[in-house]
């Protein structure tokens, strides 16, 4: 299903720095929203993520006041309960139009609630059920699948088995998204936000490096931010090379939270491309603060893999005006790209490179891969990465 909501946040060149008391507020917007409120793990996180302010108070990241504020209105009531099989009552499945999808609704502790998200299927993979129940439901054996959840609630040592699950309040609704185990730490979109500014304030005061959090989108249950050094590096007289870290997380369950460096290049005619390279550091959701804290010593590597990225940036024939082989070789990397990415970005890029339109008419590199990057930055965040780590891959195909 589609996320309940969706914002973004774009920077713009009045936005400035956020200071201590808002970074602070990030966690207790967390703790008002969330059901346990969970303070001793805020605490935790304070005491192995400080936030680095300069003389005069201000955390050195350009945009963050604005994309705190922006953070800090979602105000949606989310809970965690340990439950068990015996614990739901009242059990159904119901199609939803006018897709040919089924949700399950139940009551737990006299309230009623309805799956979203993977949440049914994670629920029936608990009990080795998903496929089989897709099937009954599909052909109109839904008693059947009724009939083996309730043998399952005779079944002490299932019906007692106890996971967490997560649900949201919207609207009115109350909504399970997710099923974790019961090690899972809520490592949630307010905390691993806290988290990544404190990496960033202390990089940023280590370096004396300013950053820019470029852009933010910010789900429901998910959450992708983009920071980028302030100060853009010249690669000749005619580009210029951003680089940073992009954090990626999810409340749902199905991975850690990511940190990521990423790179903006840009020539003197606005032309654009961003690329992503490899993972250096994580929120692992199964691991303490102090143990995330650690695992943080690899943004050392930042520095190493910025100055590698540079380096191979250099090395791109940006300027070259594409021939026929290089078309070949771009349509060929095309034509392969897997699912799960759209169709309809595999169209649109494959449209672009057509040889009649563009051979003889001096197009280069960097101009066609400014348009397939105006078609991946109207994707969803996920496609926005993948398609960003490739363009990287992609480039290296075109070196001096």
């Amino acid at each position: 299903m589609q996320n309940f909501y969706e914002i973004d946040y774009k920077f713009a060149t009045n936005d400035s720095y956020t200071n201590q008391e808002q970074v602070d507020g990030l966690l207790d917007n967390y703790s008002t929203t969330h059901s346990p409120s969970r303070k001793d793990l805020l605490d935790d996180i304070k005491a192995n993520f400080p936030v680095y302010t300069d003389q005069t108070g201000k955390v050195r990241i350009l945009g963050s006041e604005r994309a705190l504020k922006i953070m800090n209105q979602i105000t949606d009531h989310k809970t965690d309960k340990q439950l068990s099989l015996k614990d739901l009552t009242q059990i159904d499945f119901k199609l939803i139009p006018p897709s040919t999808n089924y949700e399950m609704y139940f009551v737990e502790d006299g309230q009623n609630a309805r799956t979203s998200y993977n949440a049914k299927d994670t629920f029936l993979d608990n009990y080795s059920l998903a496929k089989h129940a897709n099937y009954l439901l599909q052909n109109n054996k839904k008693q059947n699948l009724l009939n083996d959840l309730n043998d399952l609630q005779q079944t002490a040592n299932l019906s007692d088995k106890q996971a967490t699950y997560r649900f949201i309040d919207i609207n009115g609704t109350h909504y399970l998204r997710a099923i974790v185990s019961n090690r899972y730490k809520f490592y949630d979109n307010q905390i691993a936000l806290y988290m990544a500014i404190s990496i960033i304030s202390k990089y940023s005061a280590e370096h004396k490096q300013d950053f820019i959090l470029k852009s933010m989108t910010v789900t429901d249950s998910k959450l992708y931010t983009y920071f980028l050094e302030k100060s853009p590096i010249k690669l000749n007289k005619n580009l210029t090379i951003q680089t940073g870290l992009v954090l990626s997380n999810s409340e749902l369950g199905d991975g850690s939270a990511s940190f990521k460096v990423c790179y903006t290049i840009q020539d003197n005619n606005n032309n654009r491309v961003v690329g992503l390279t490899d993972q250096i550091a994580n929120i692992n959701h199964g691991n303490n603060p102090m143990s995330i804290e650690k695992d943080f010593k690899n943004l050392q590597l930042f520095e190493e893999q910025r100055r590698d990225i540079i380096q191979a940036v250099r090395k791109v024939q940006w300027t070259k005006k594409l021939t026929r082989d290089d078309l070949d070789i771009i349509s060929y990397l095309i034509s392969h790209m897997q699912s799960p990415l759209p169709k309809q970005l595999k169209a649109q890029m494959a449209k672009c490179i057509d040889p009649n339109k563009l051979l003889g008419k001096s197009y280069t590199l960097m101009m066609l891969f400014n348009k397939f990057n105006s078609f991946i930055q109207n994707e969803d965040p996920n496609i926005q990465l993948i398609m960003e780590a490739r363009i990287s891959r992609w480039l290296s195909r075109f070196v001096k």
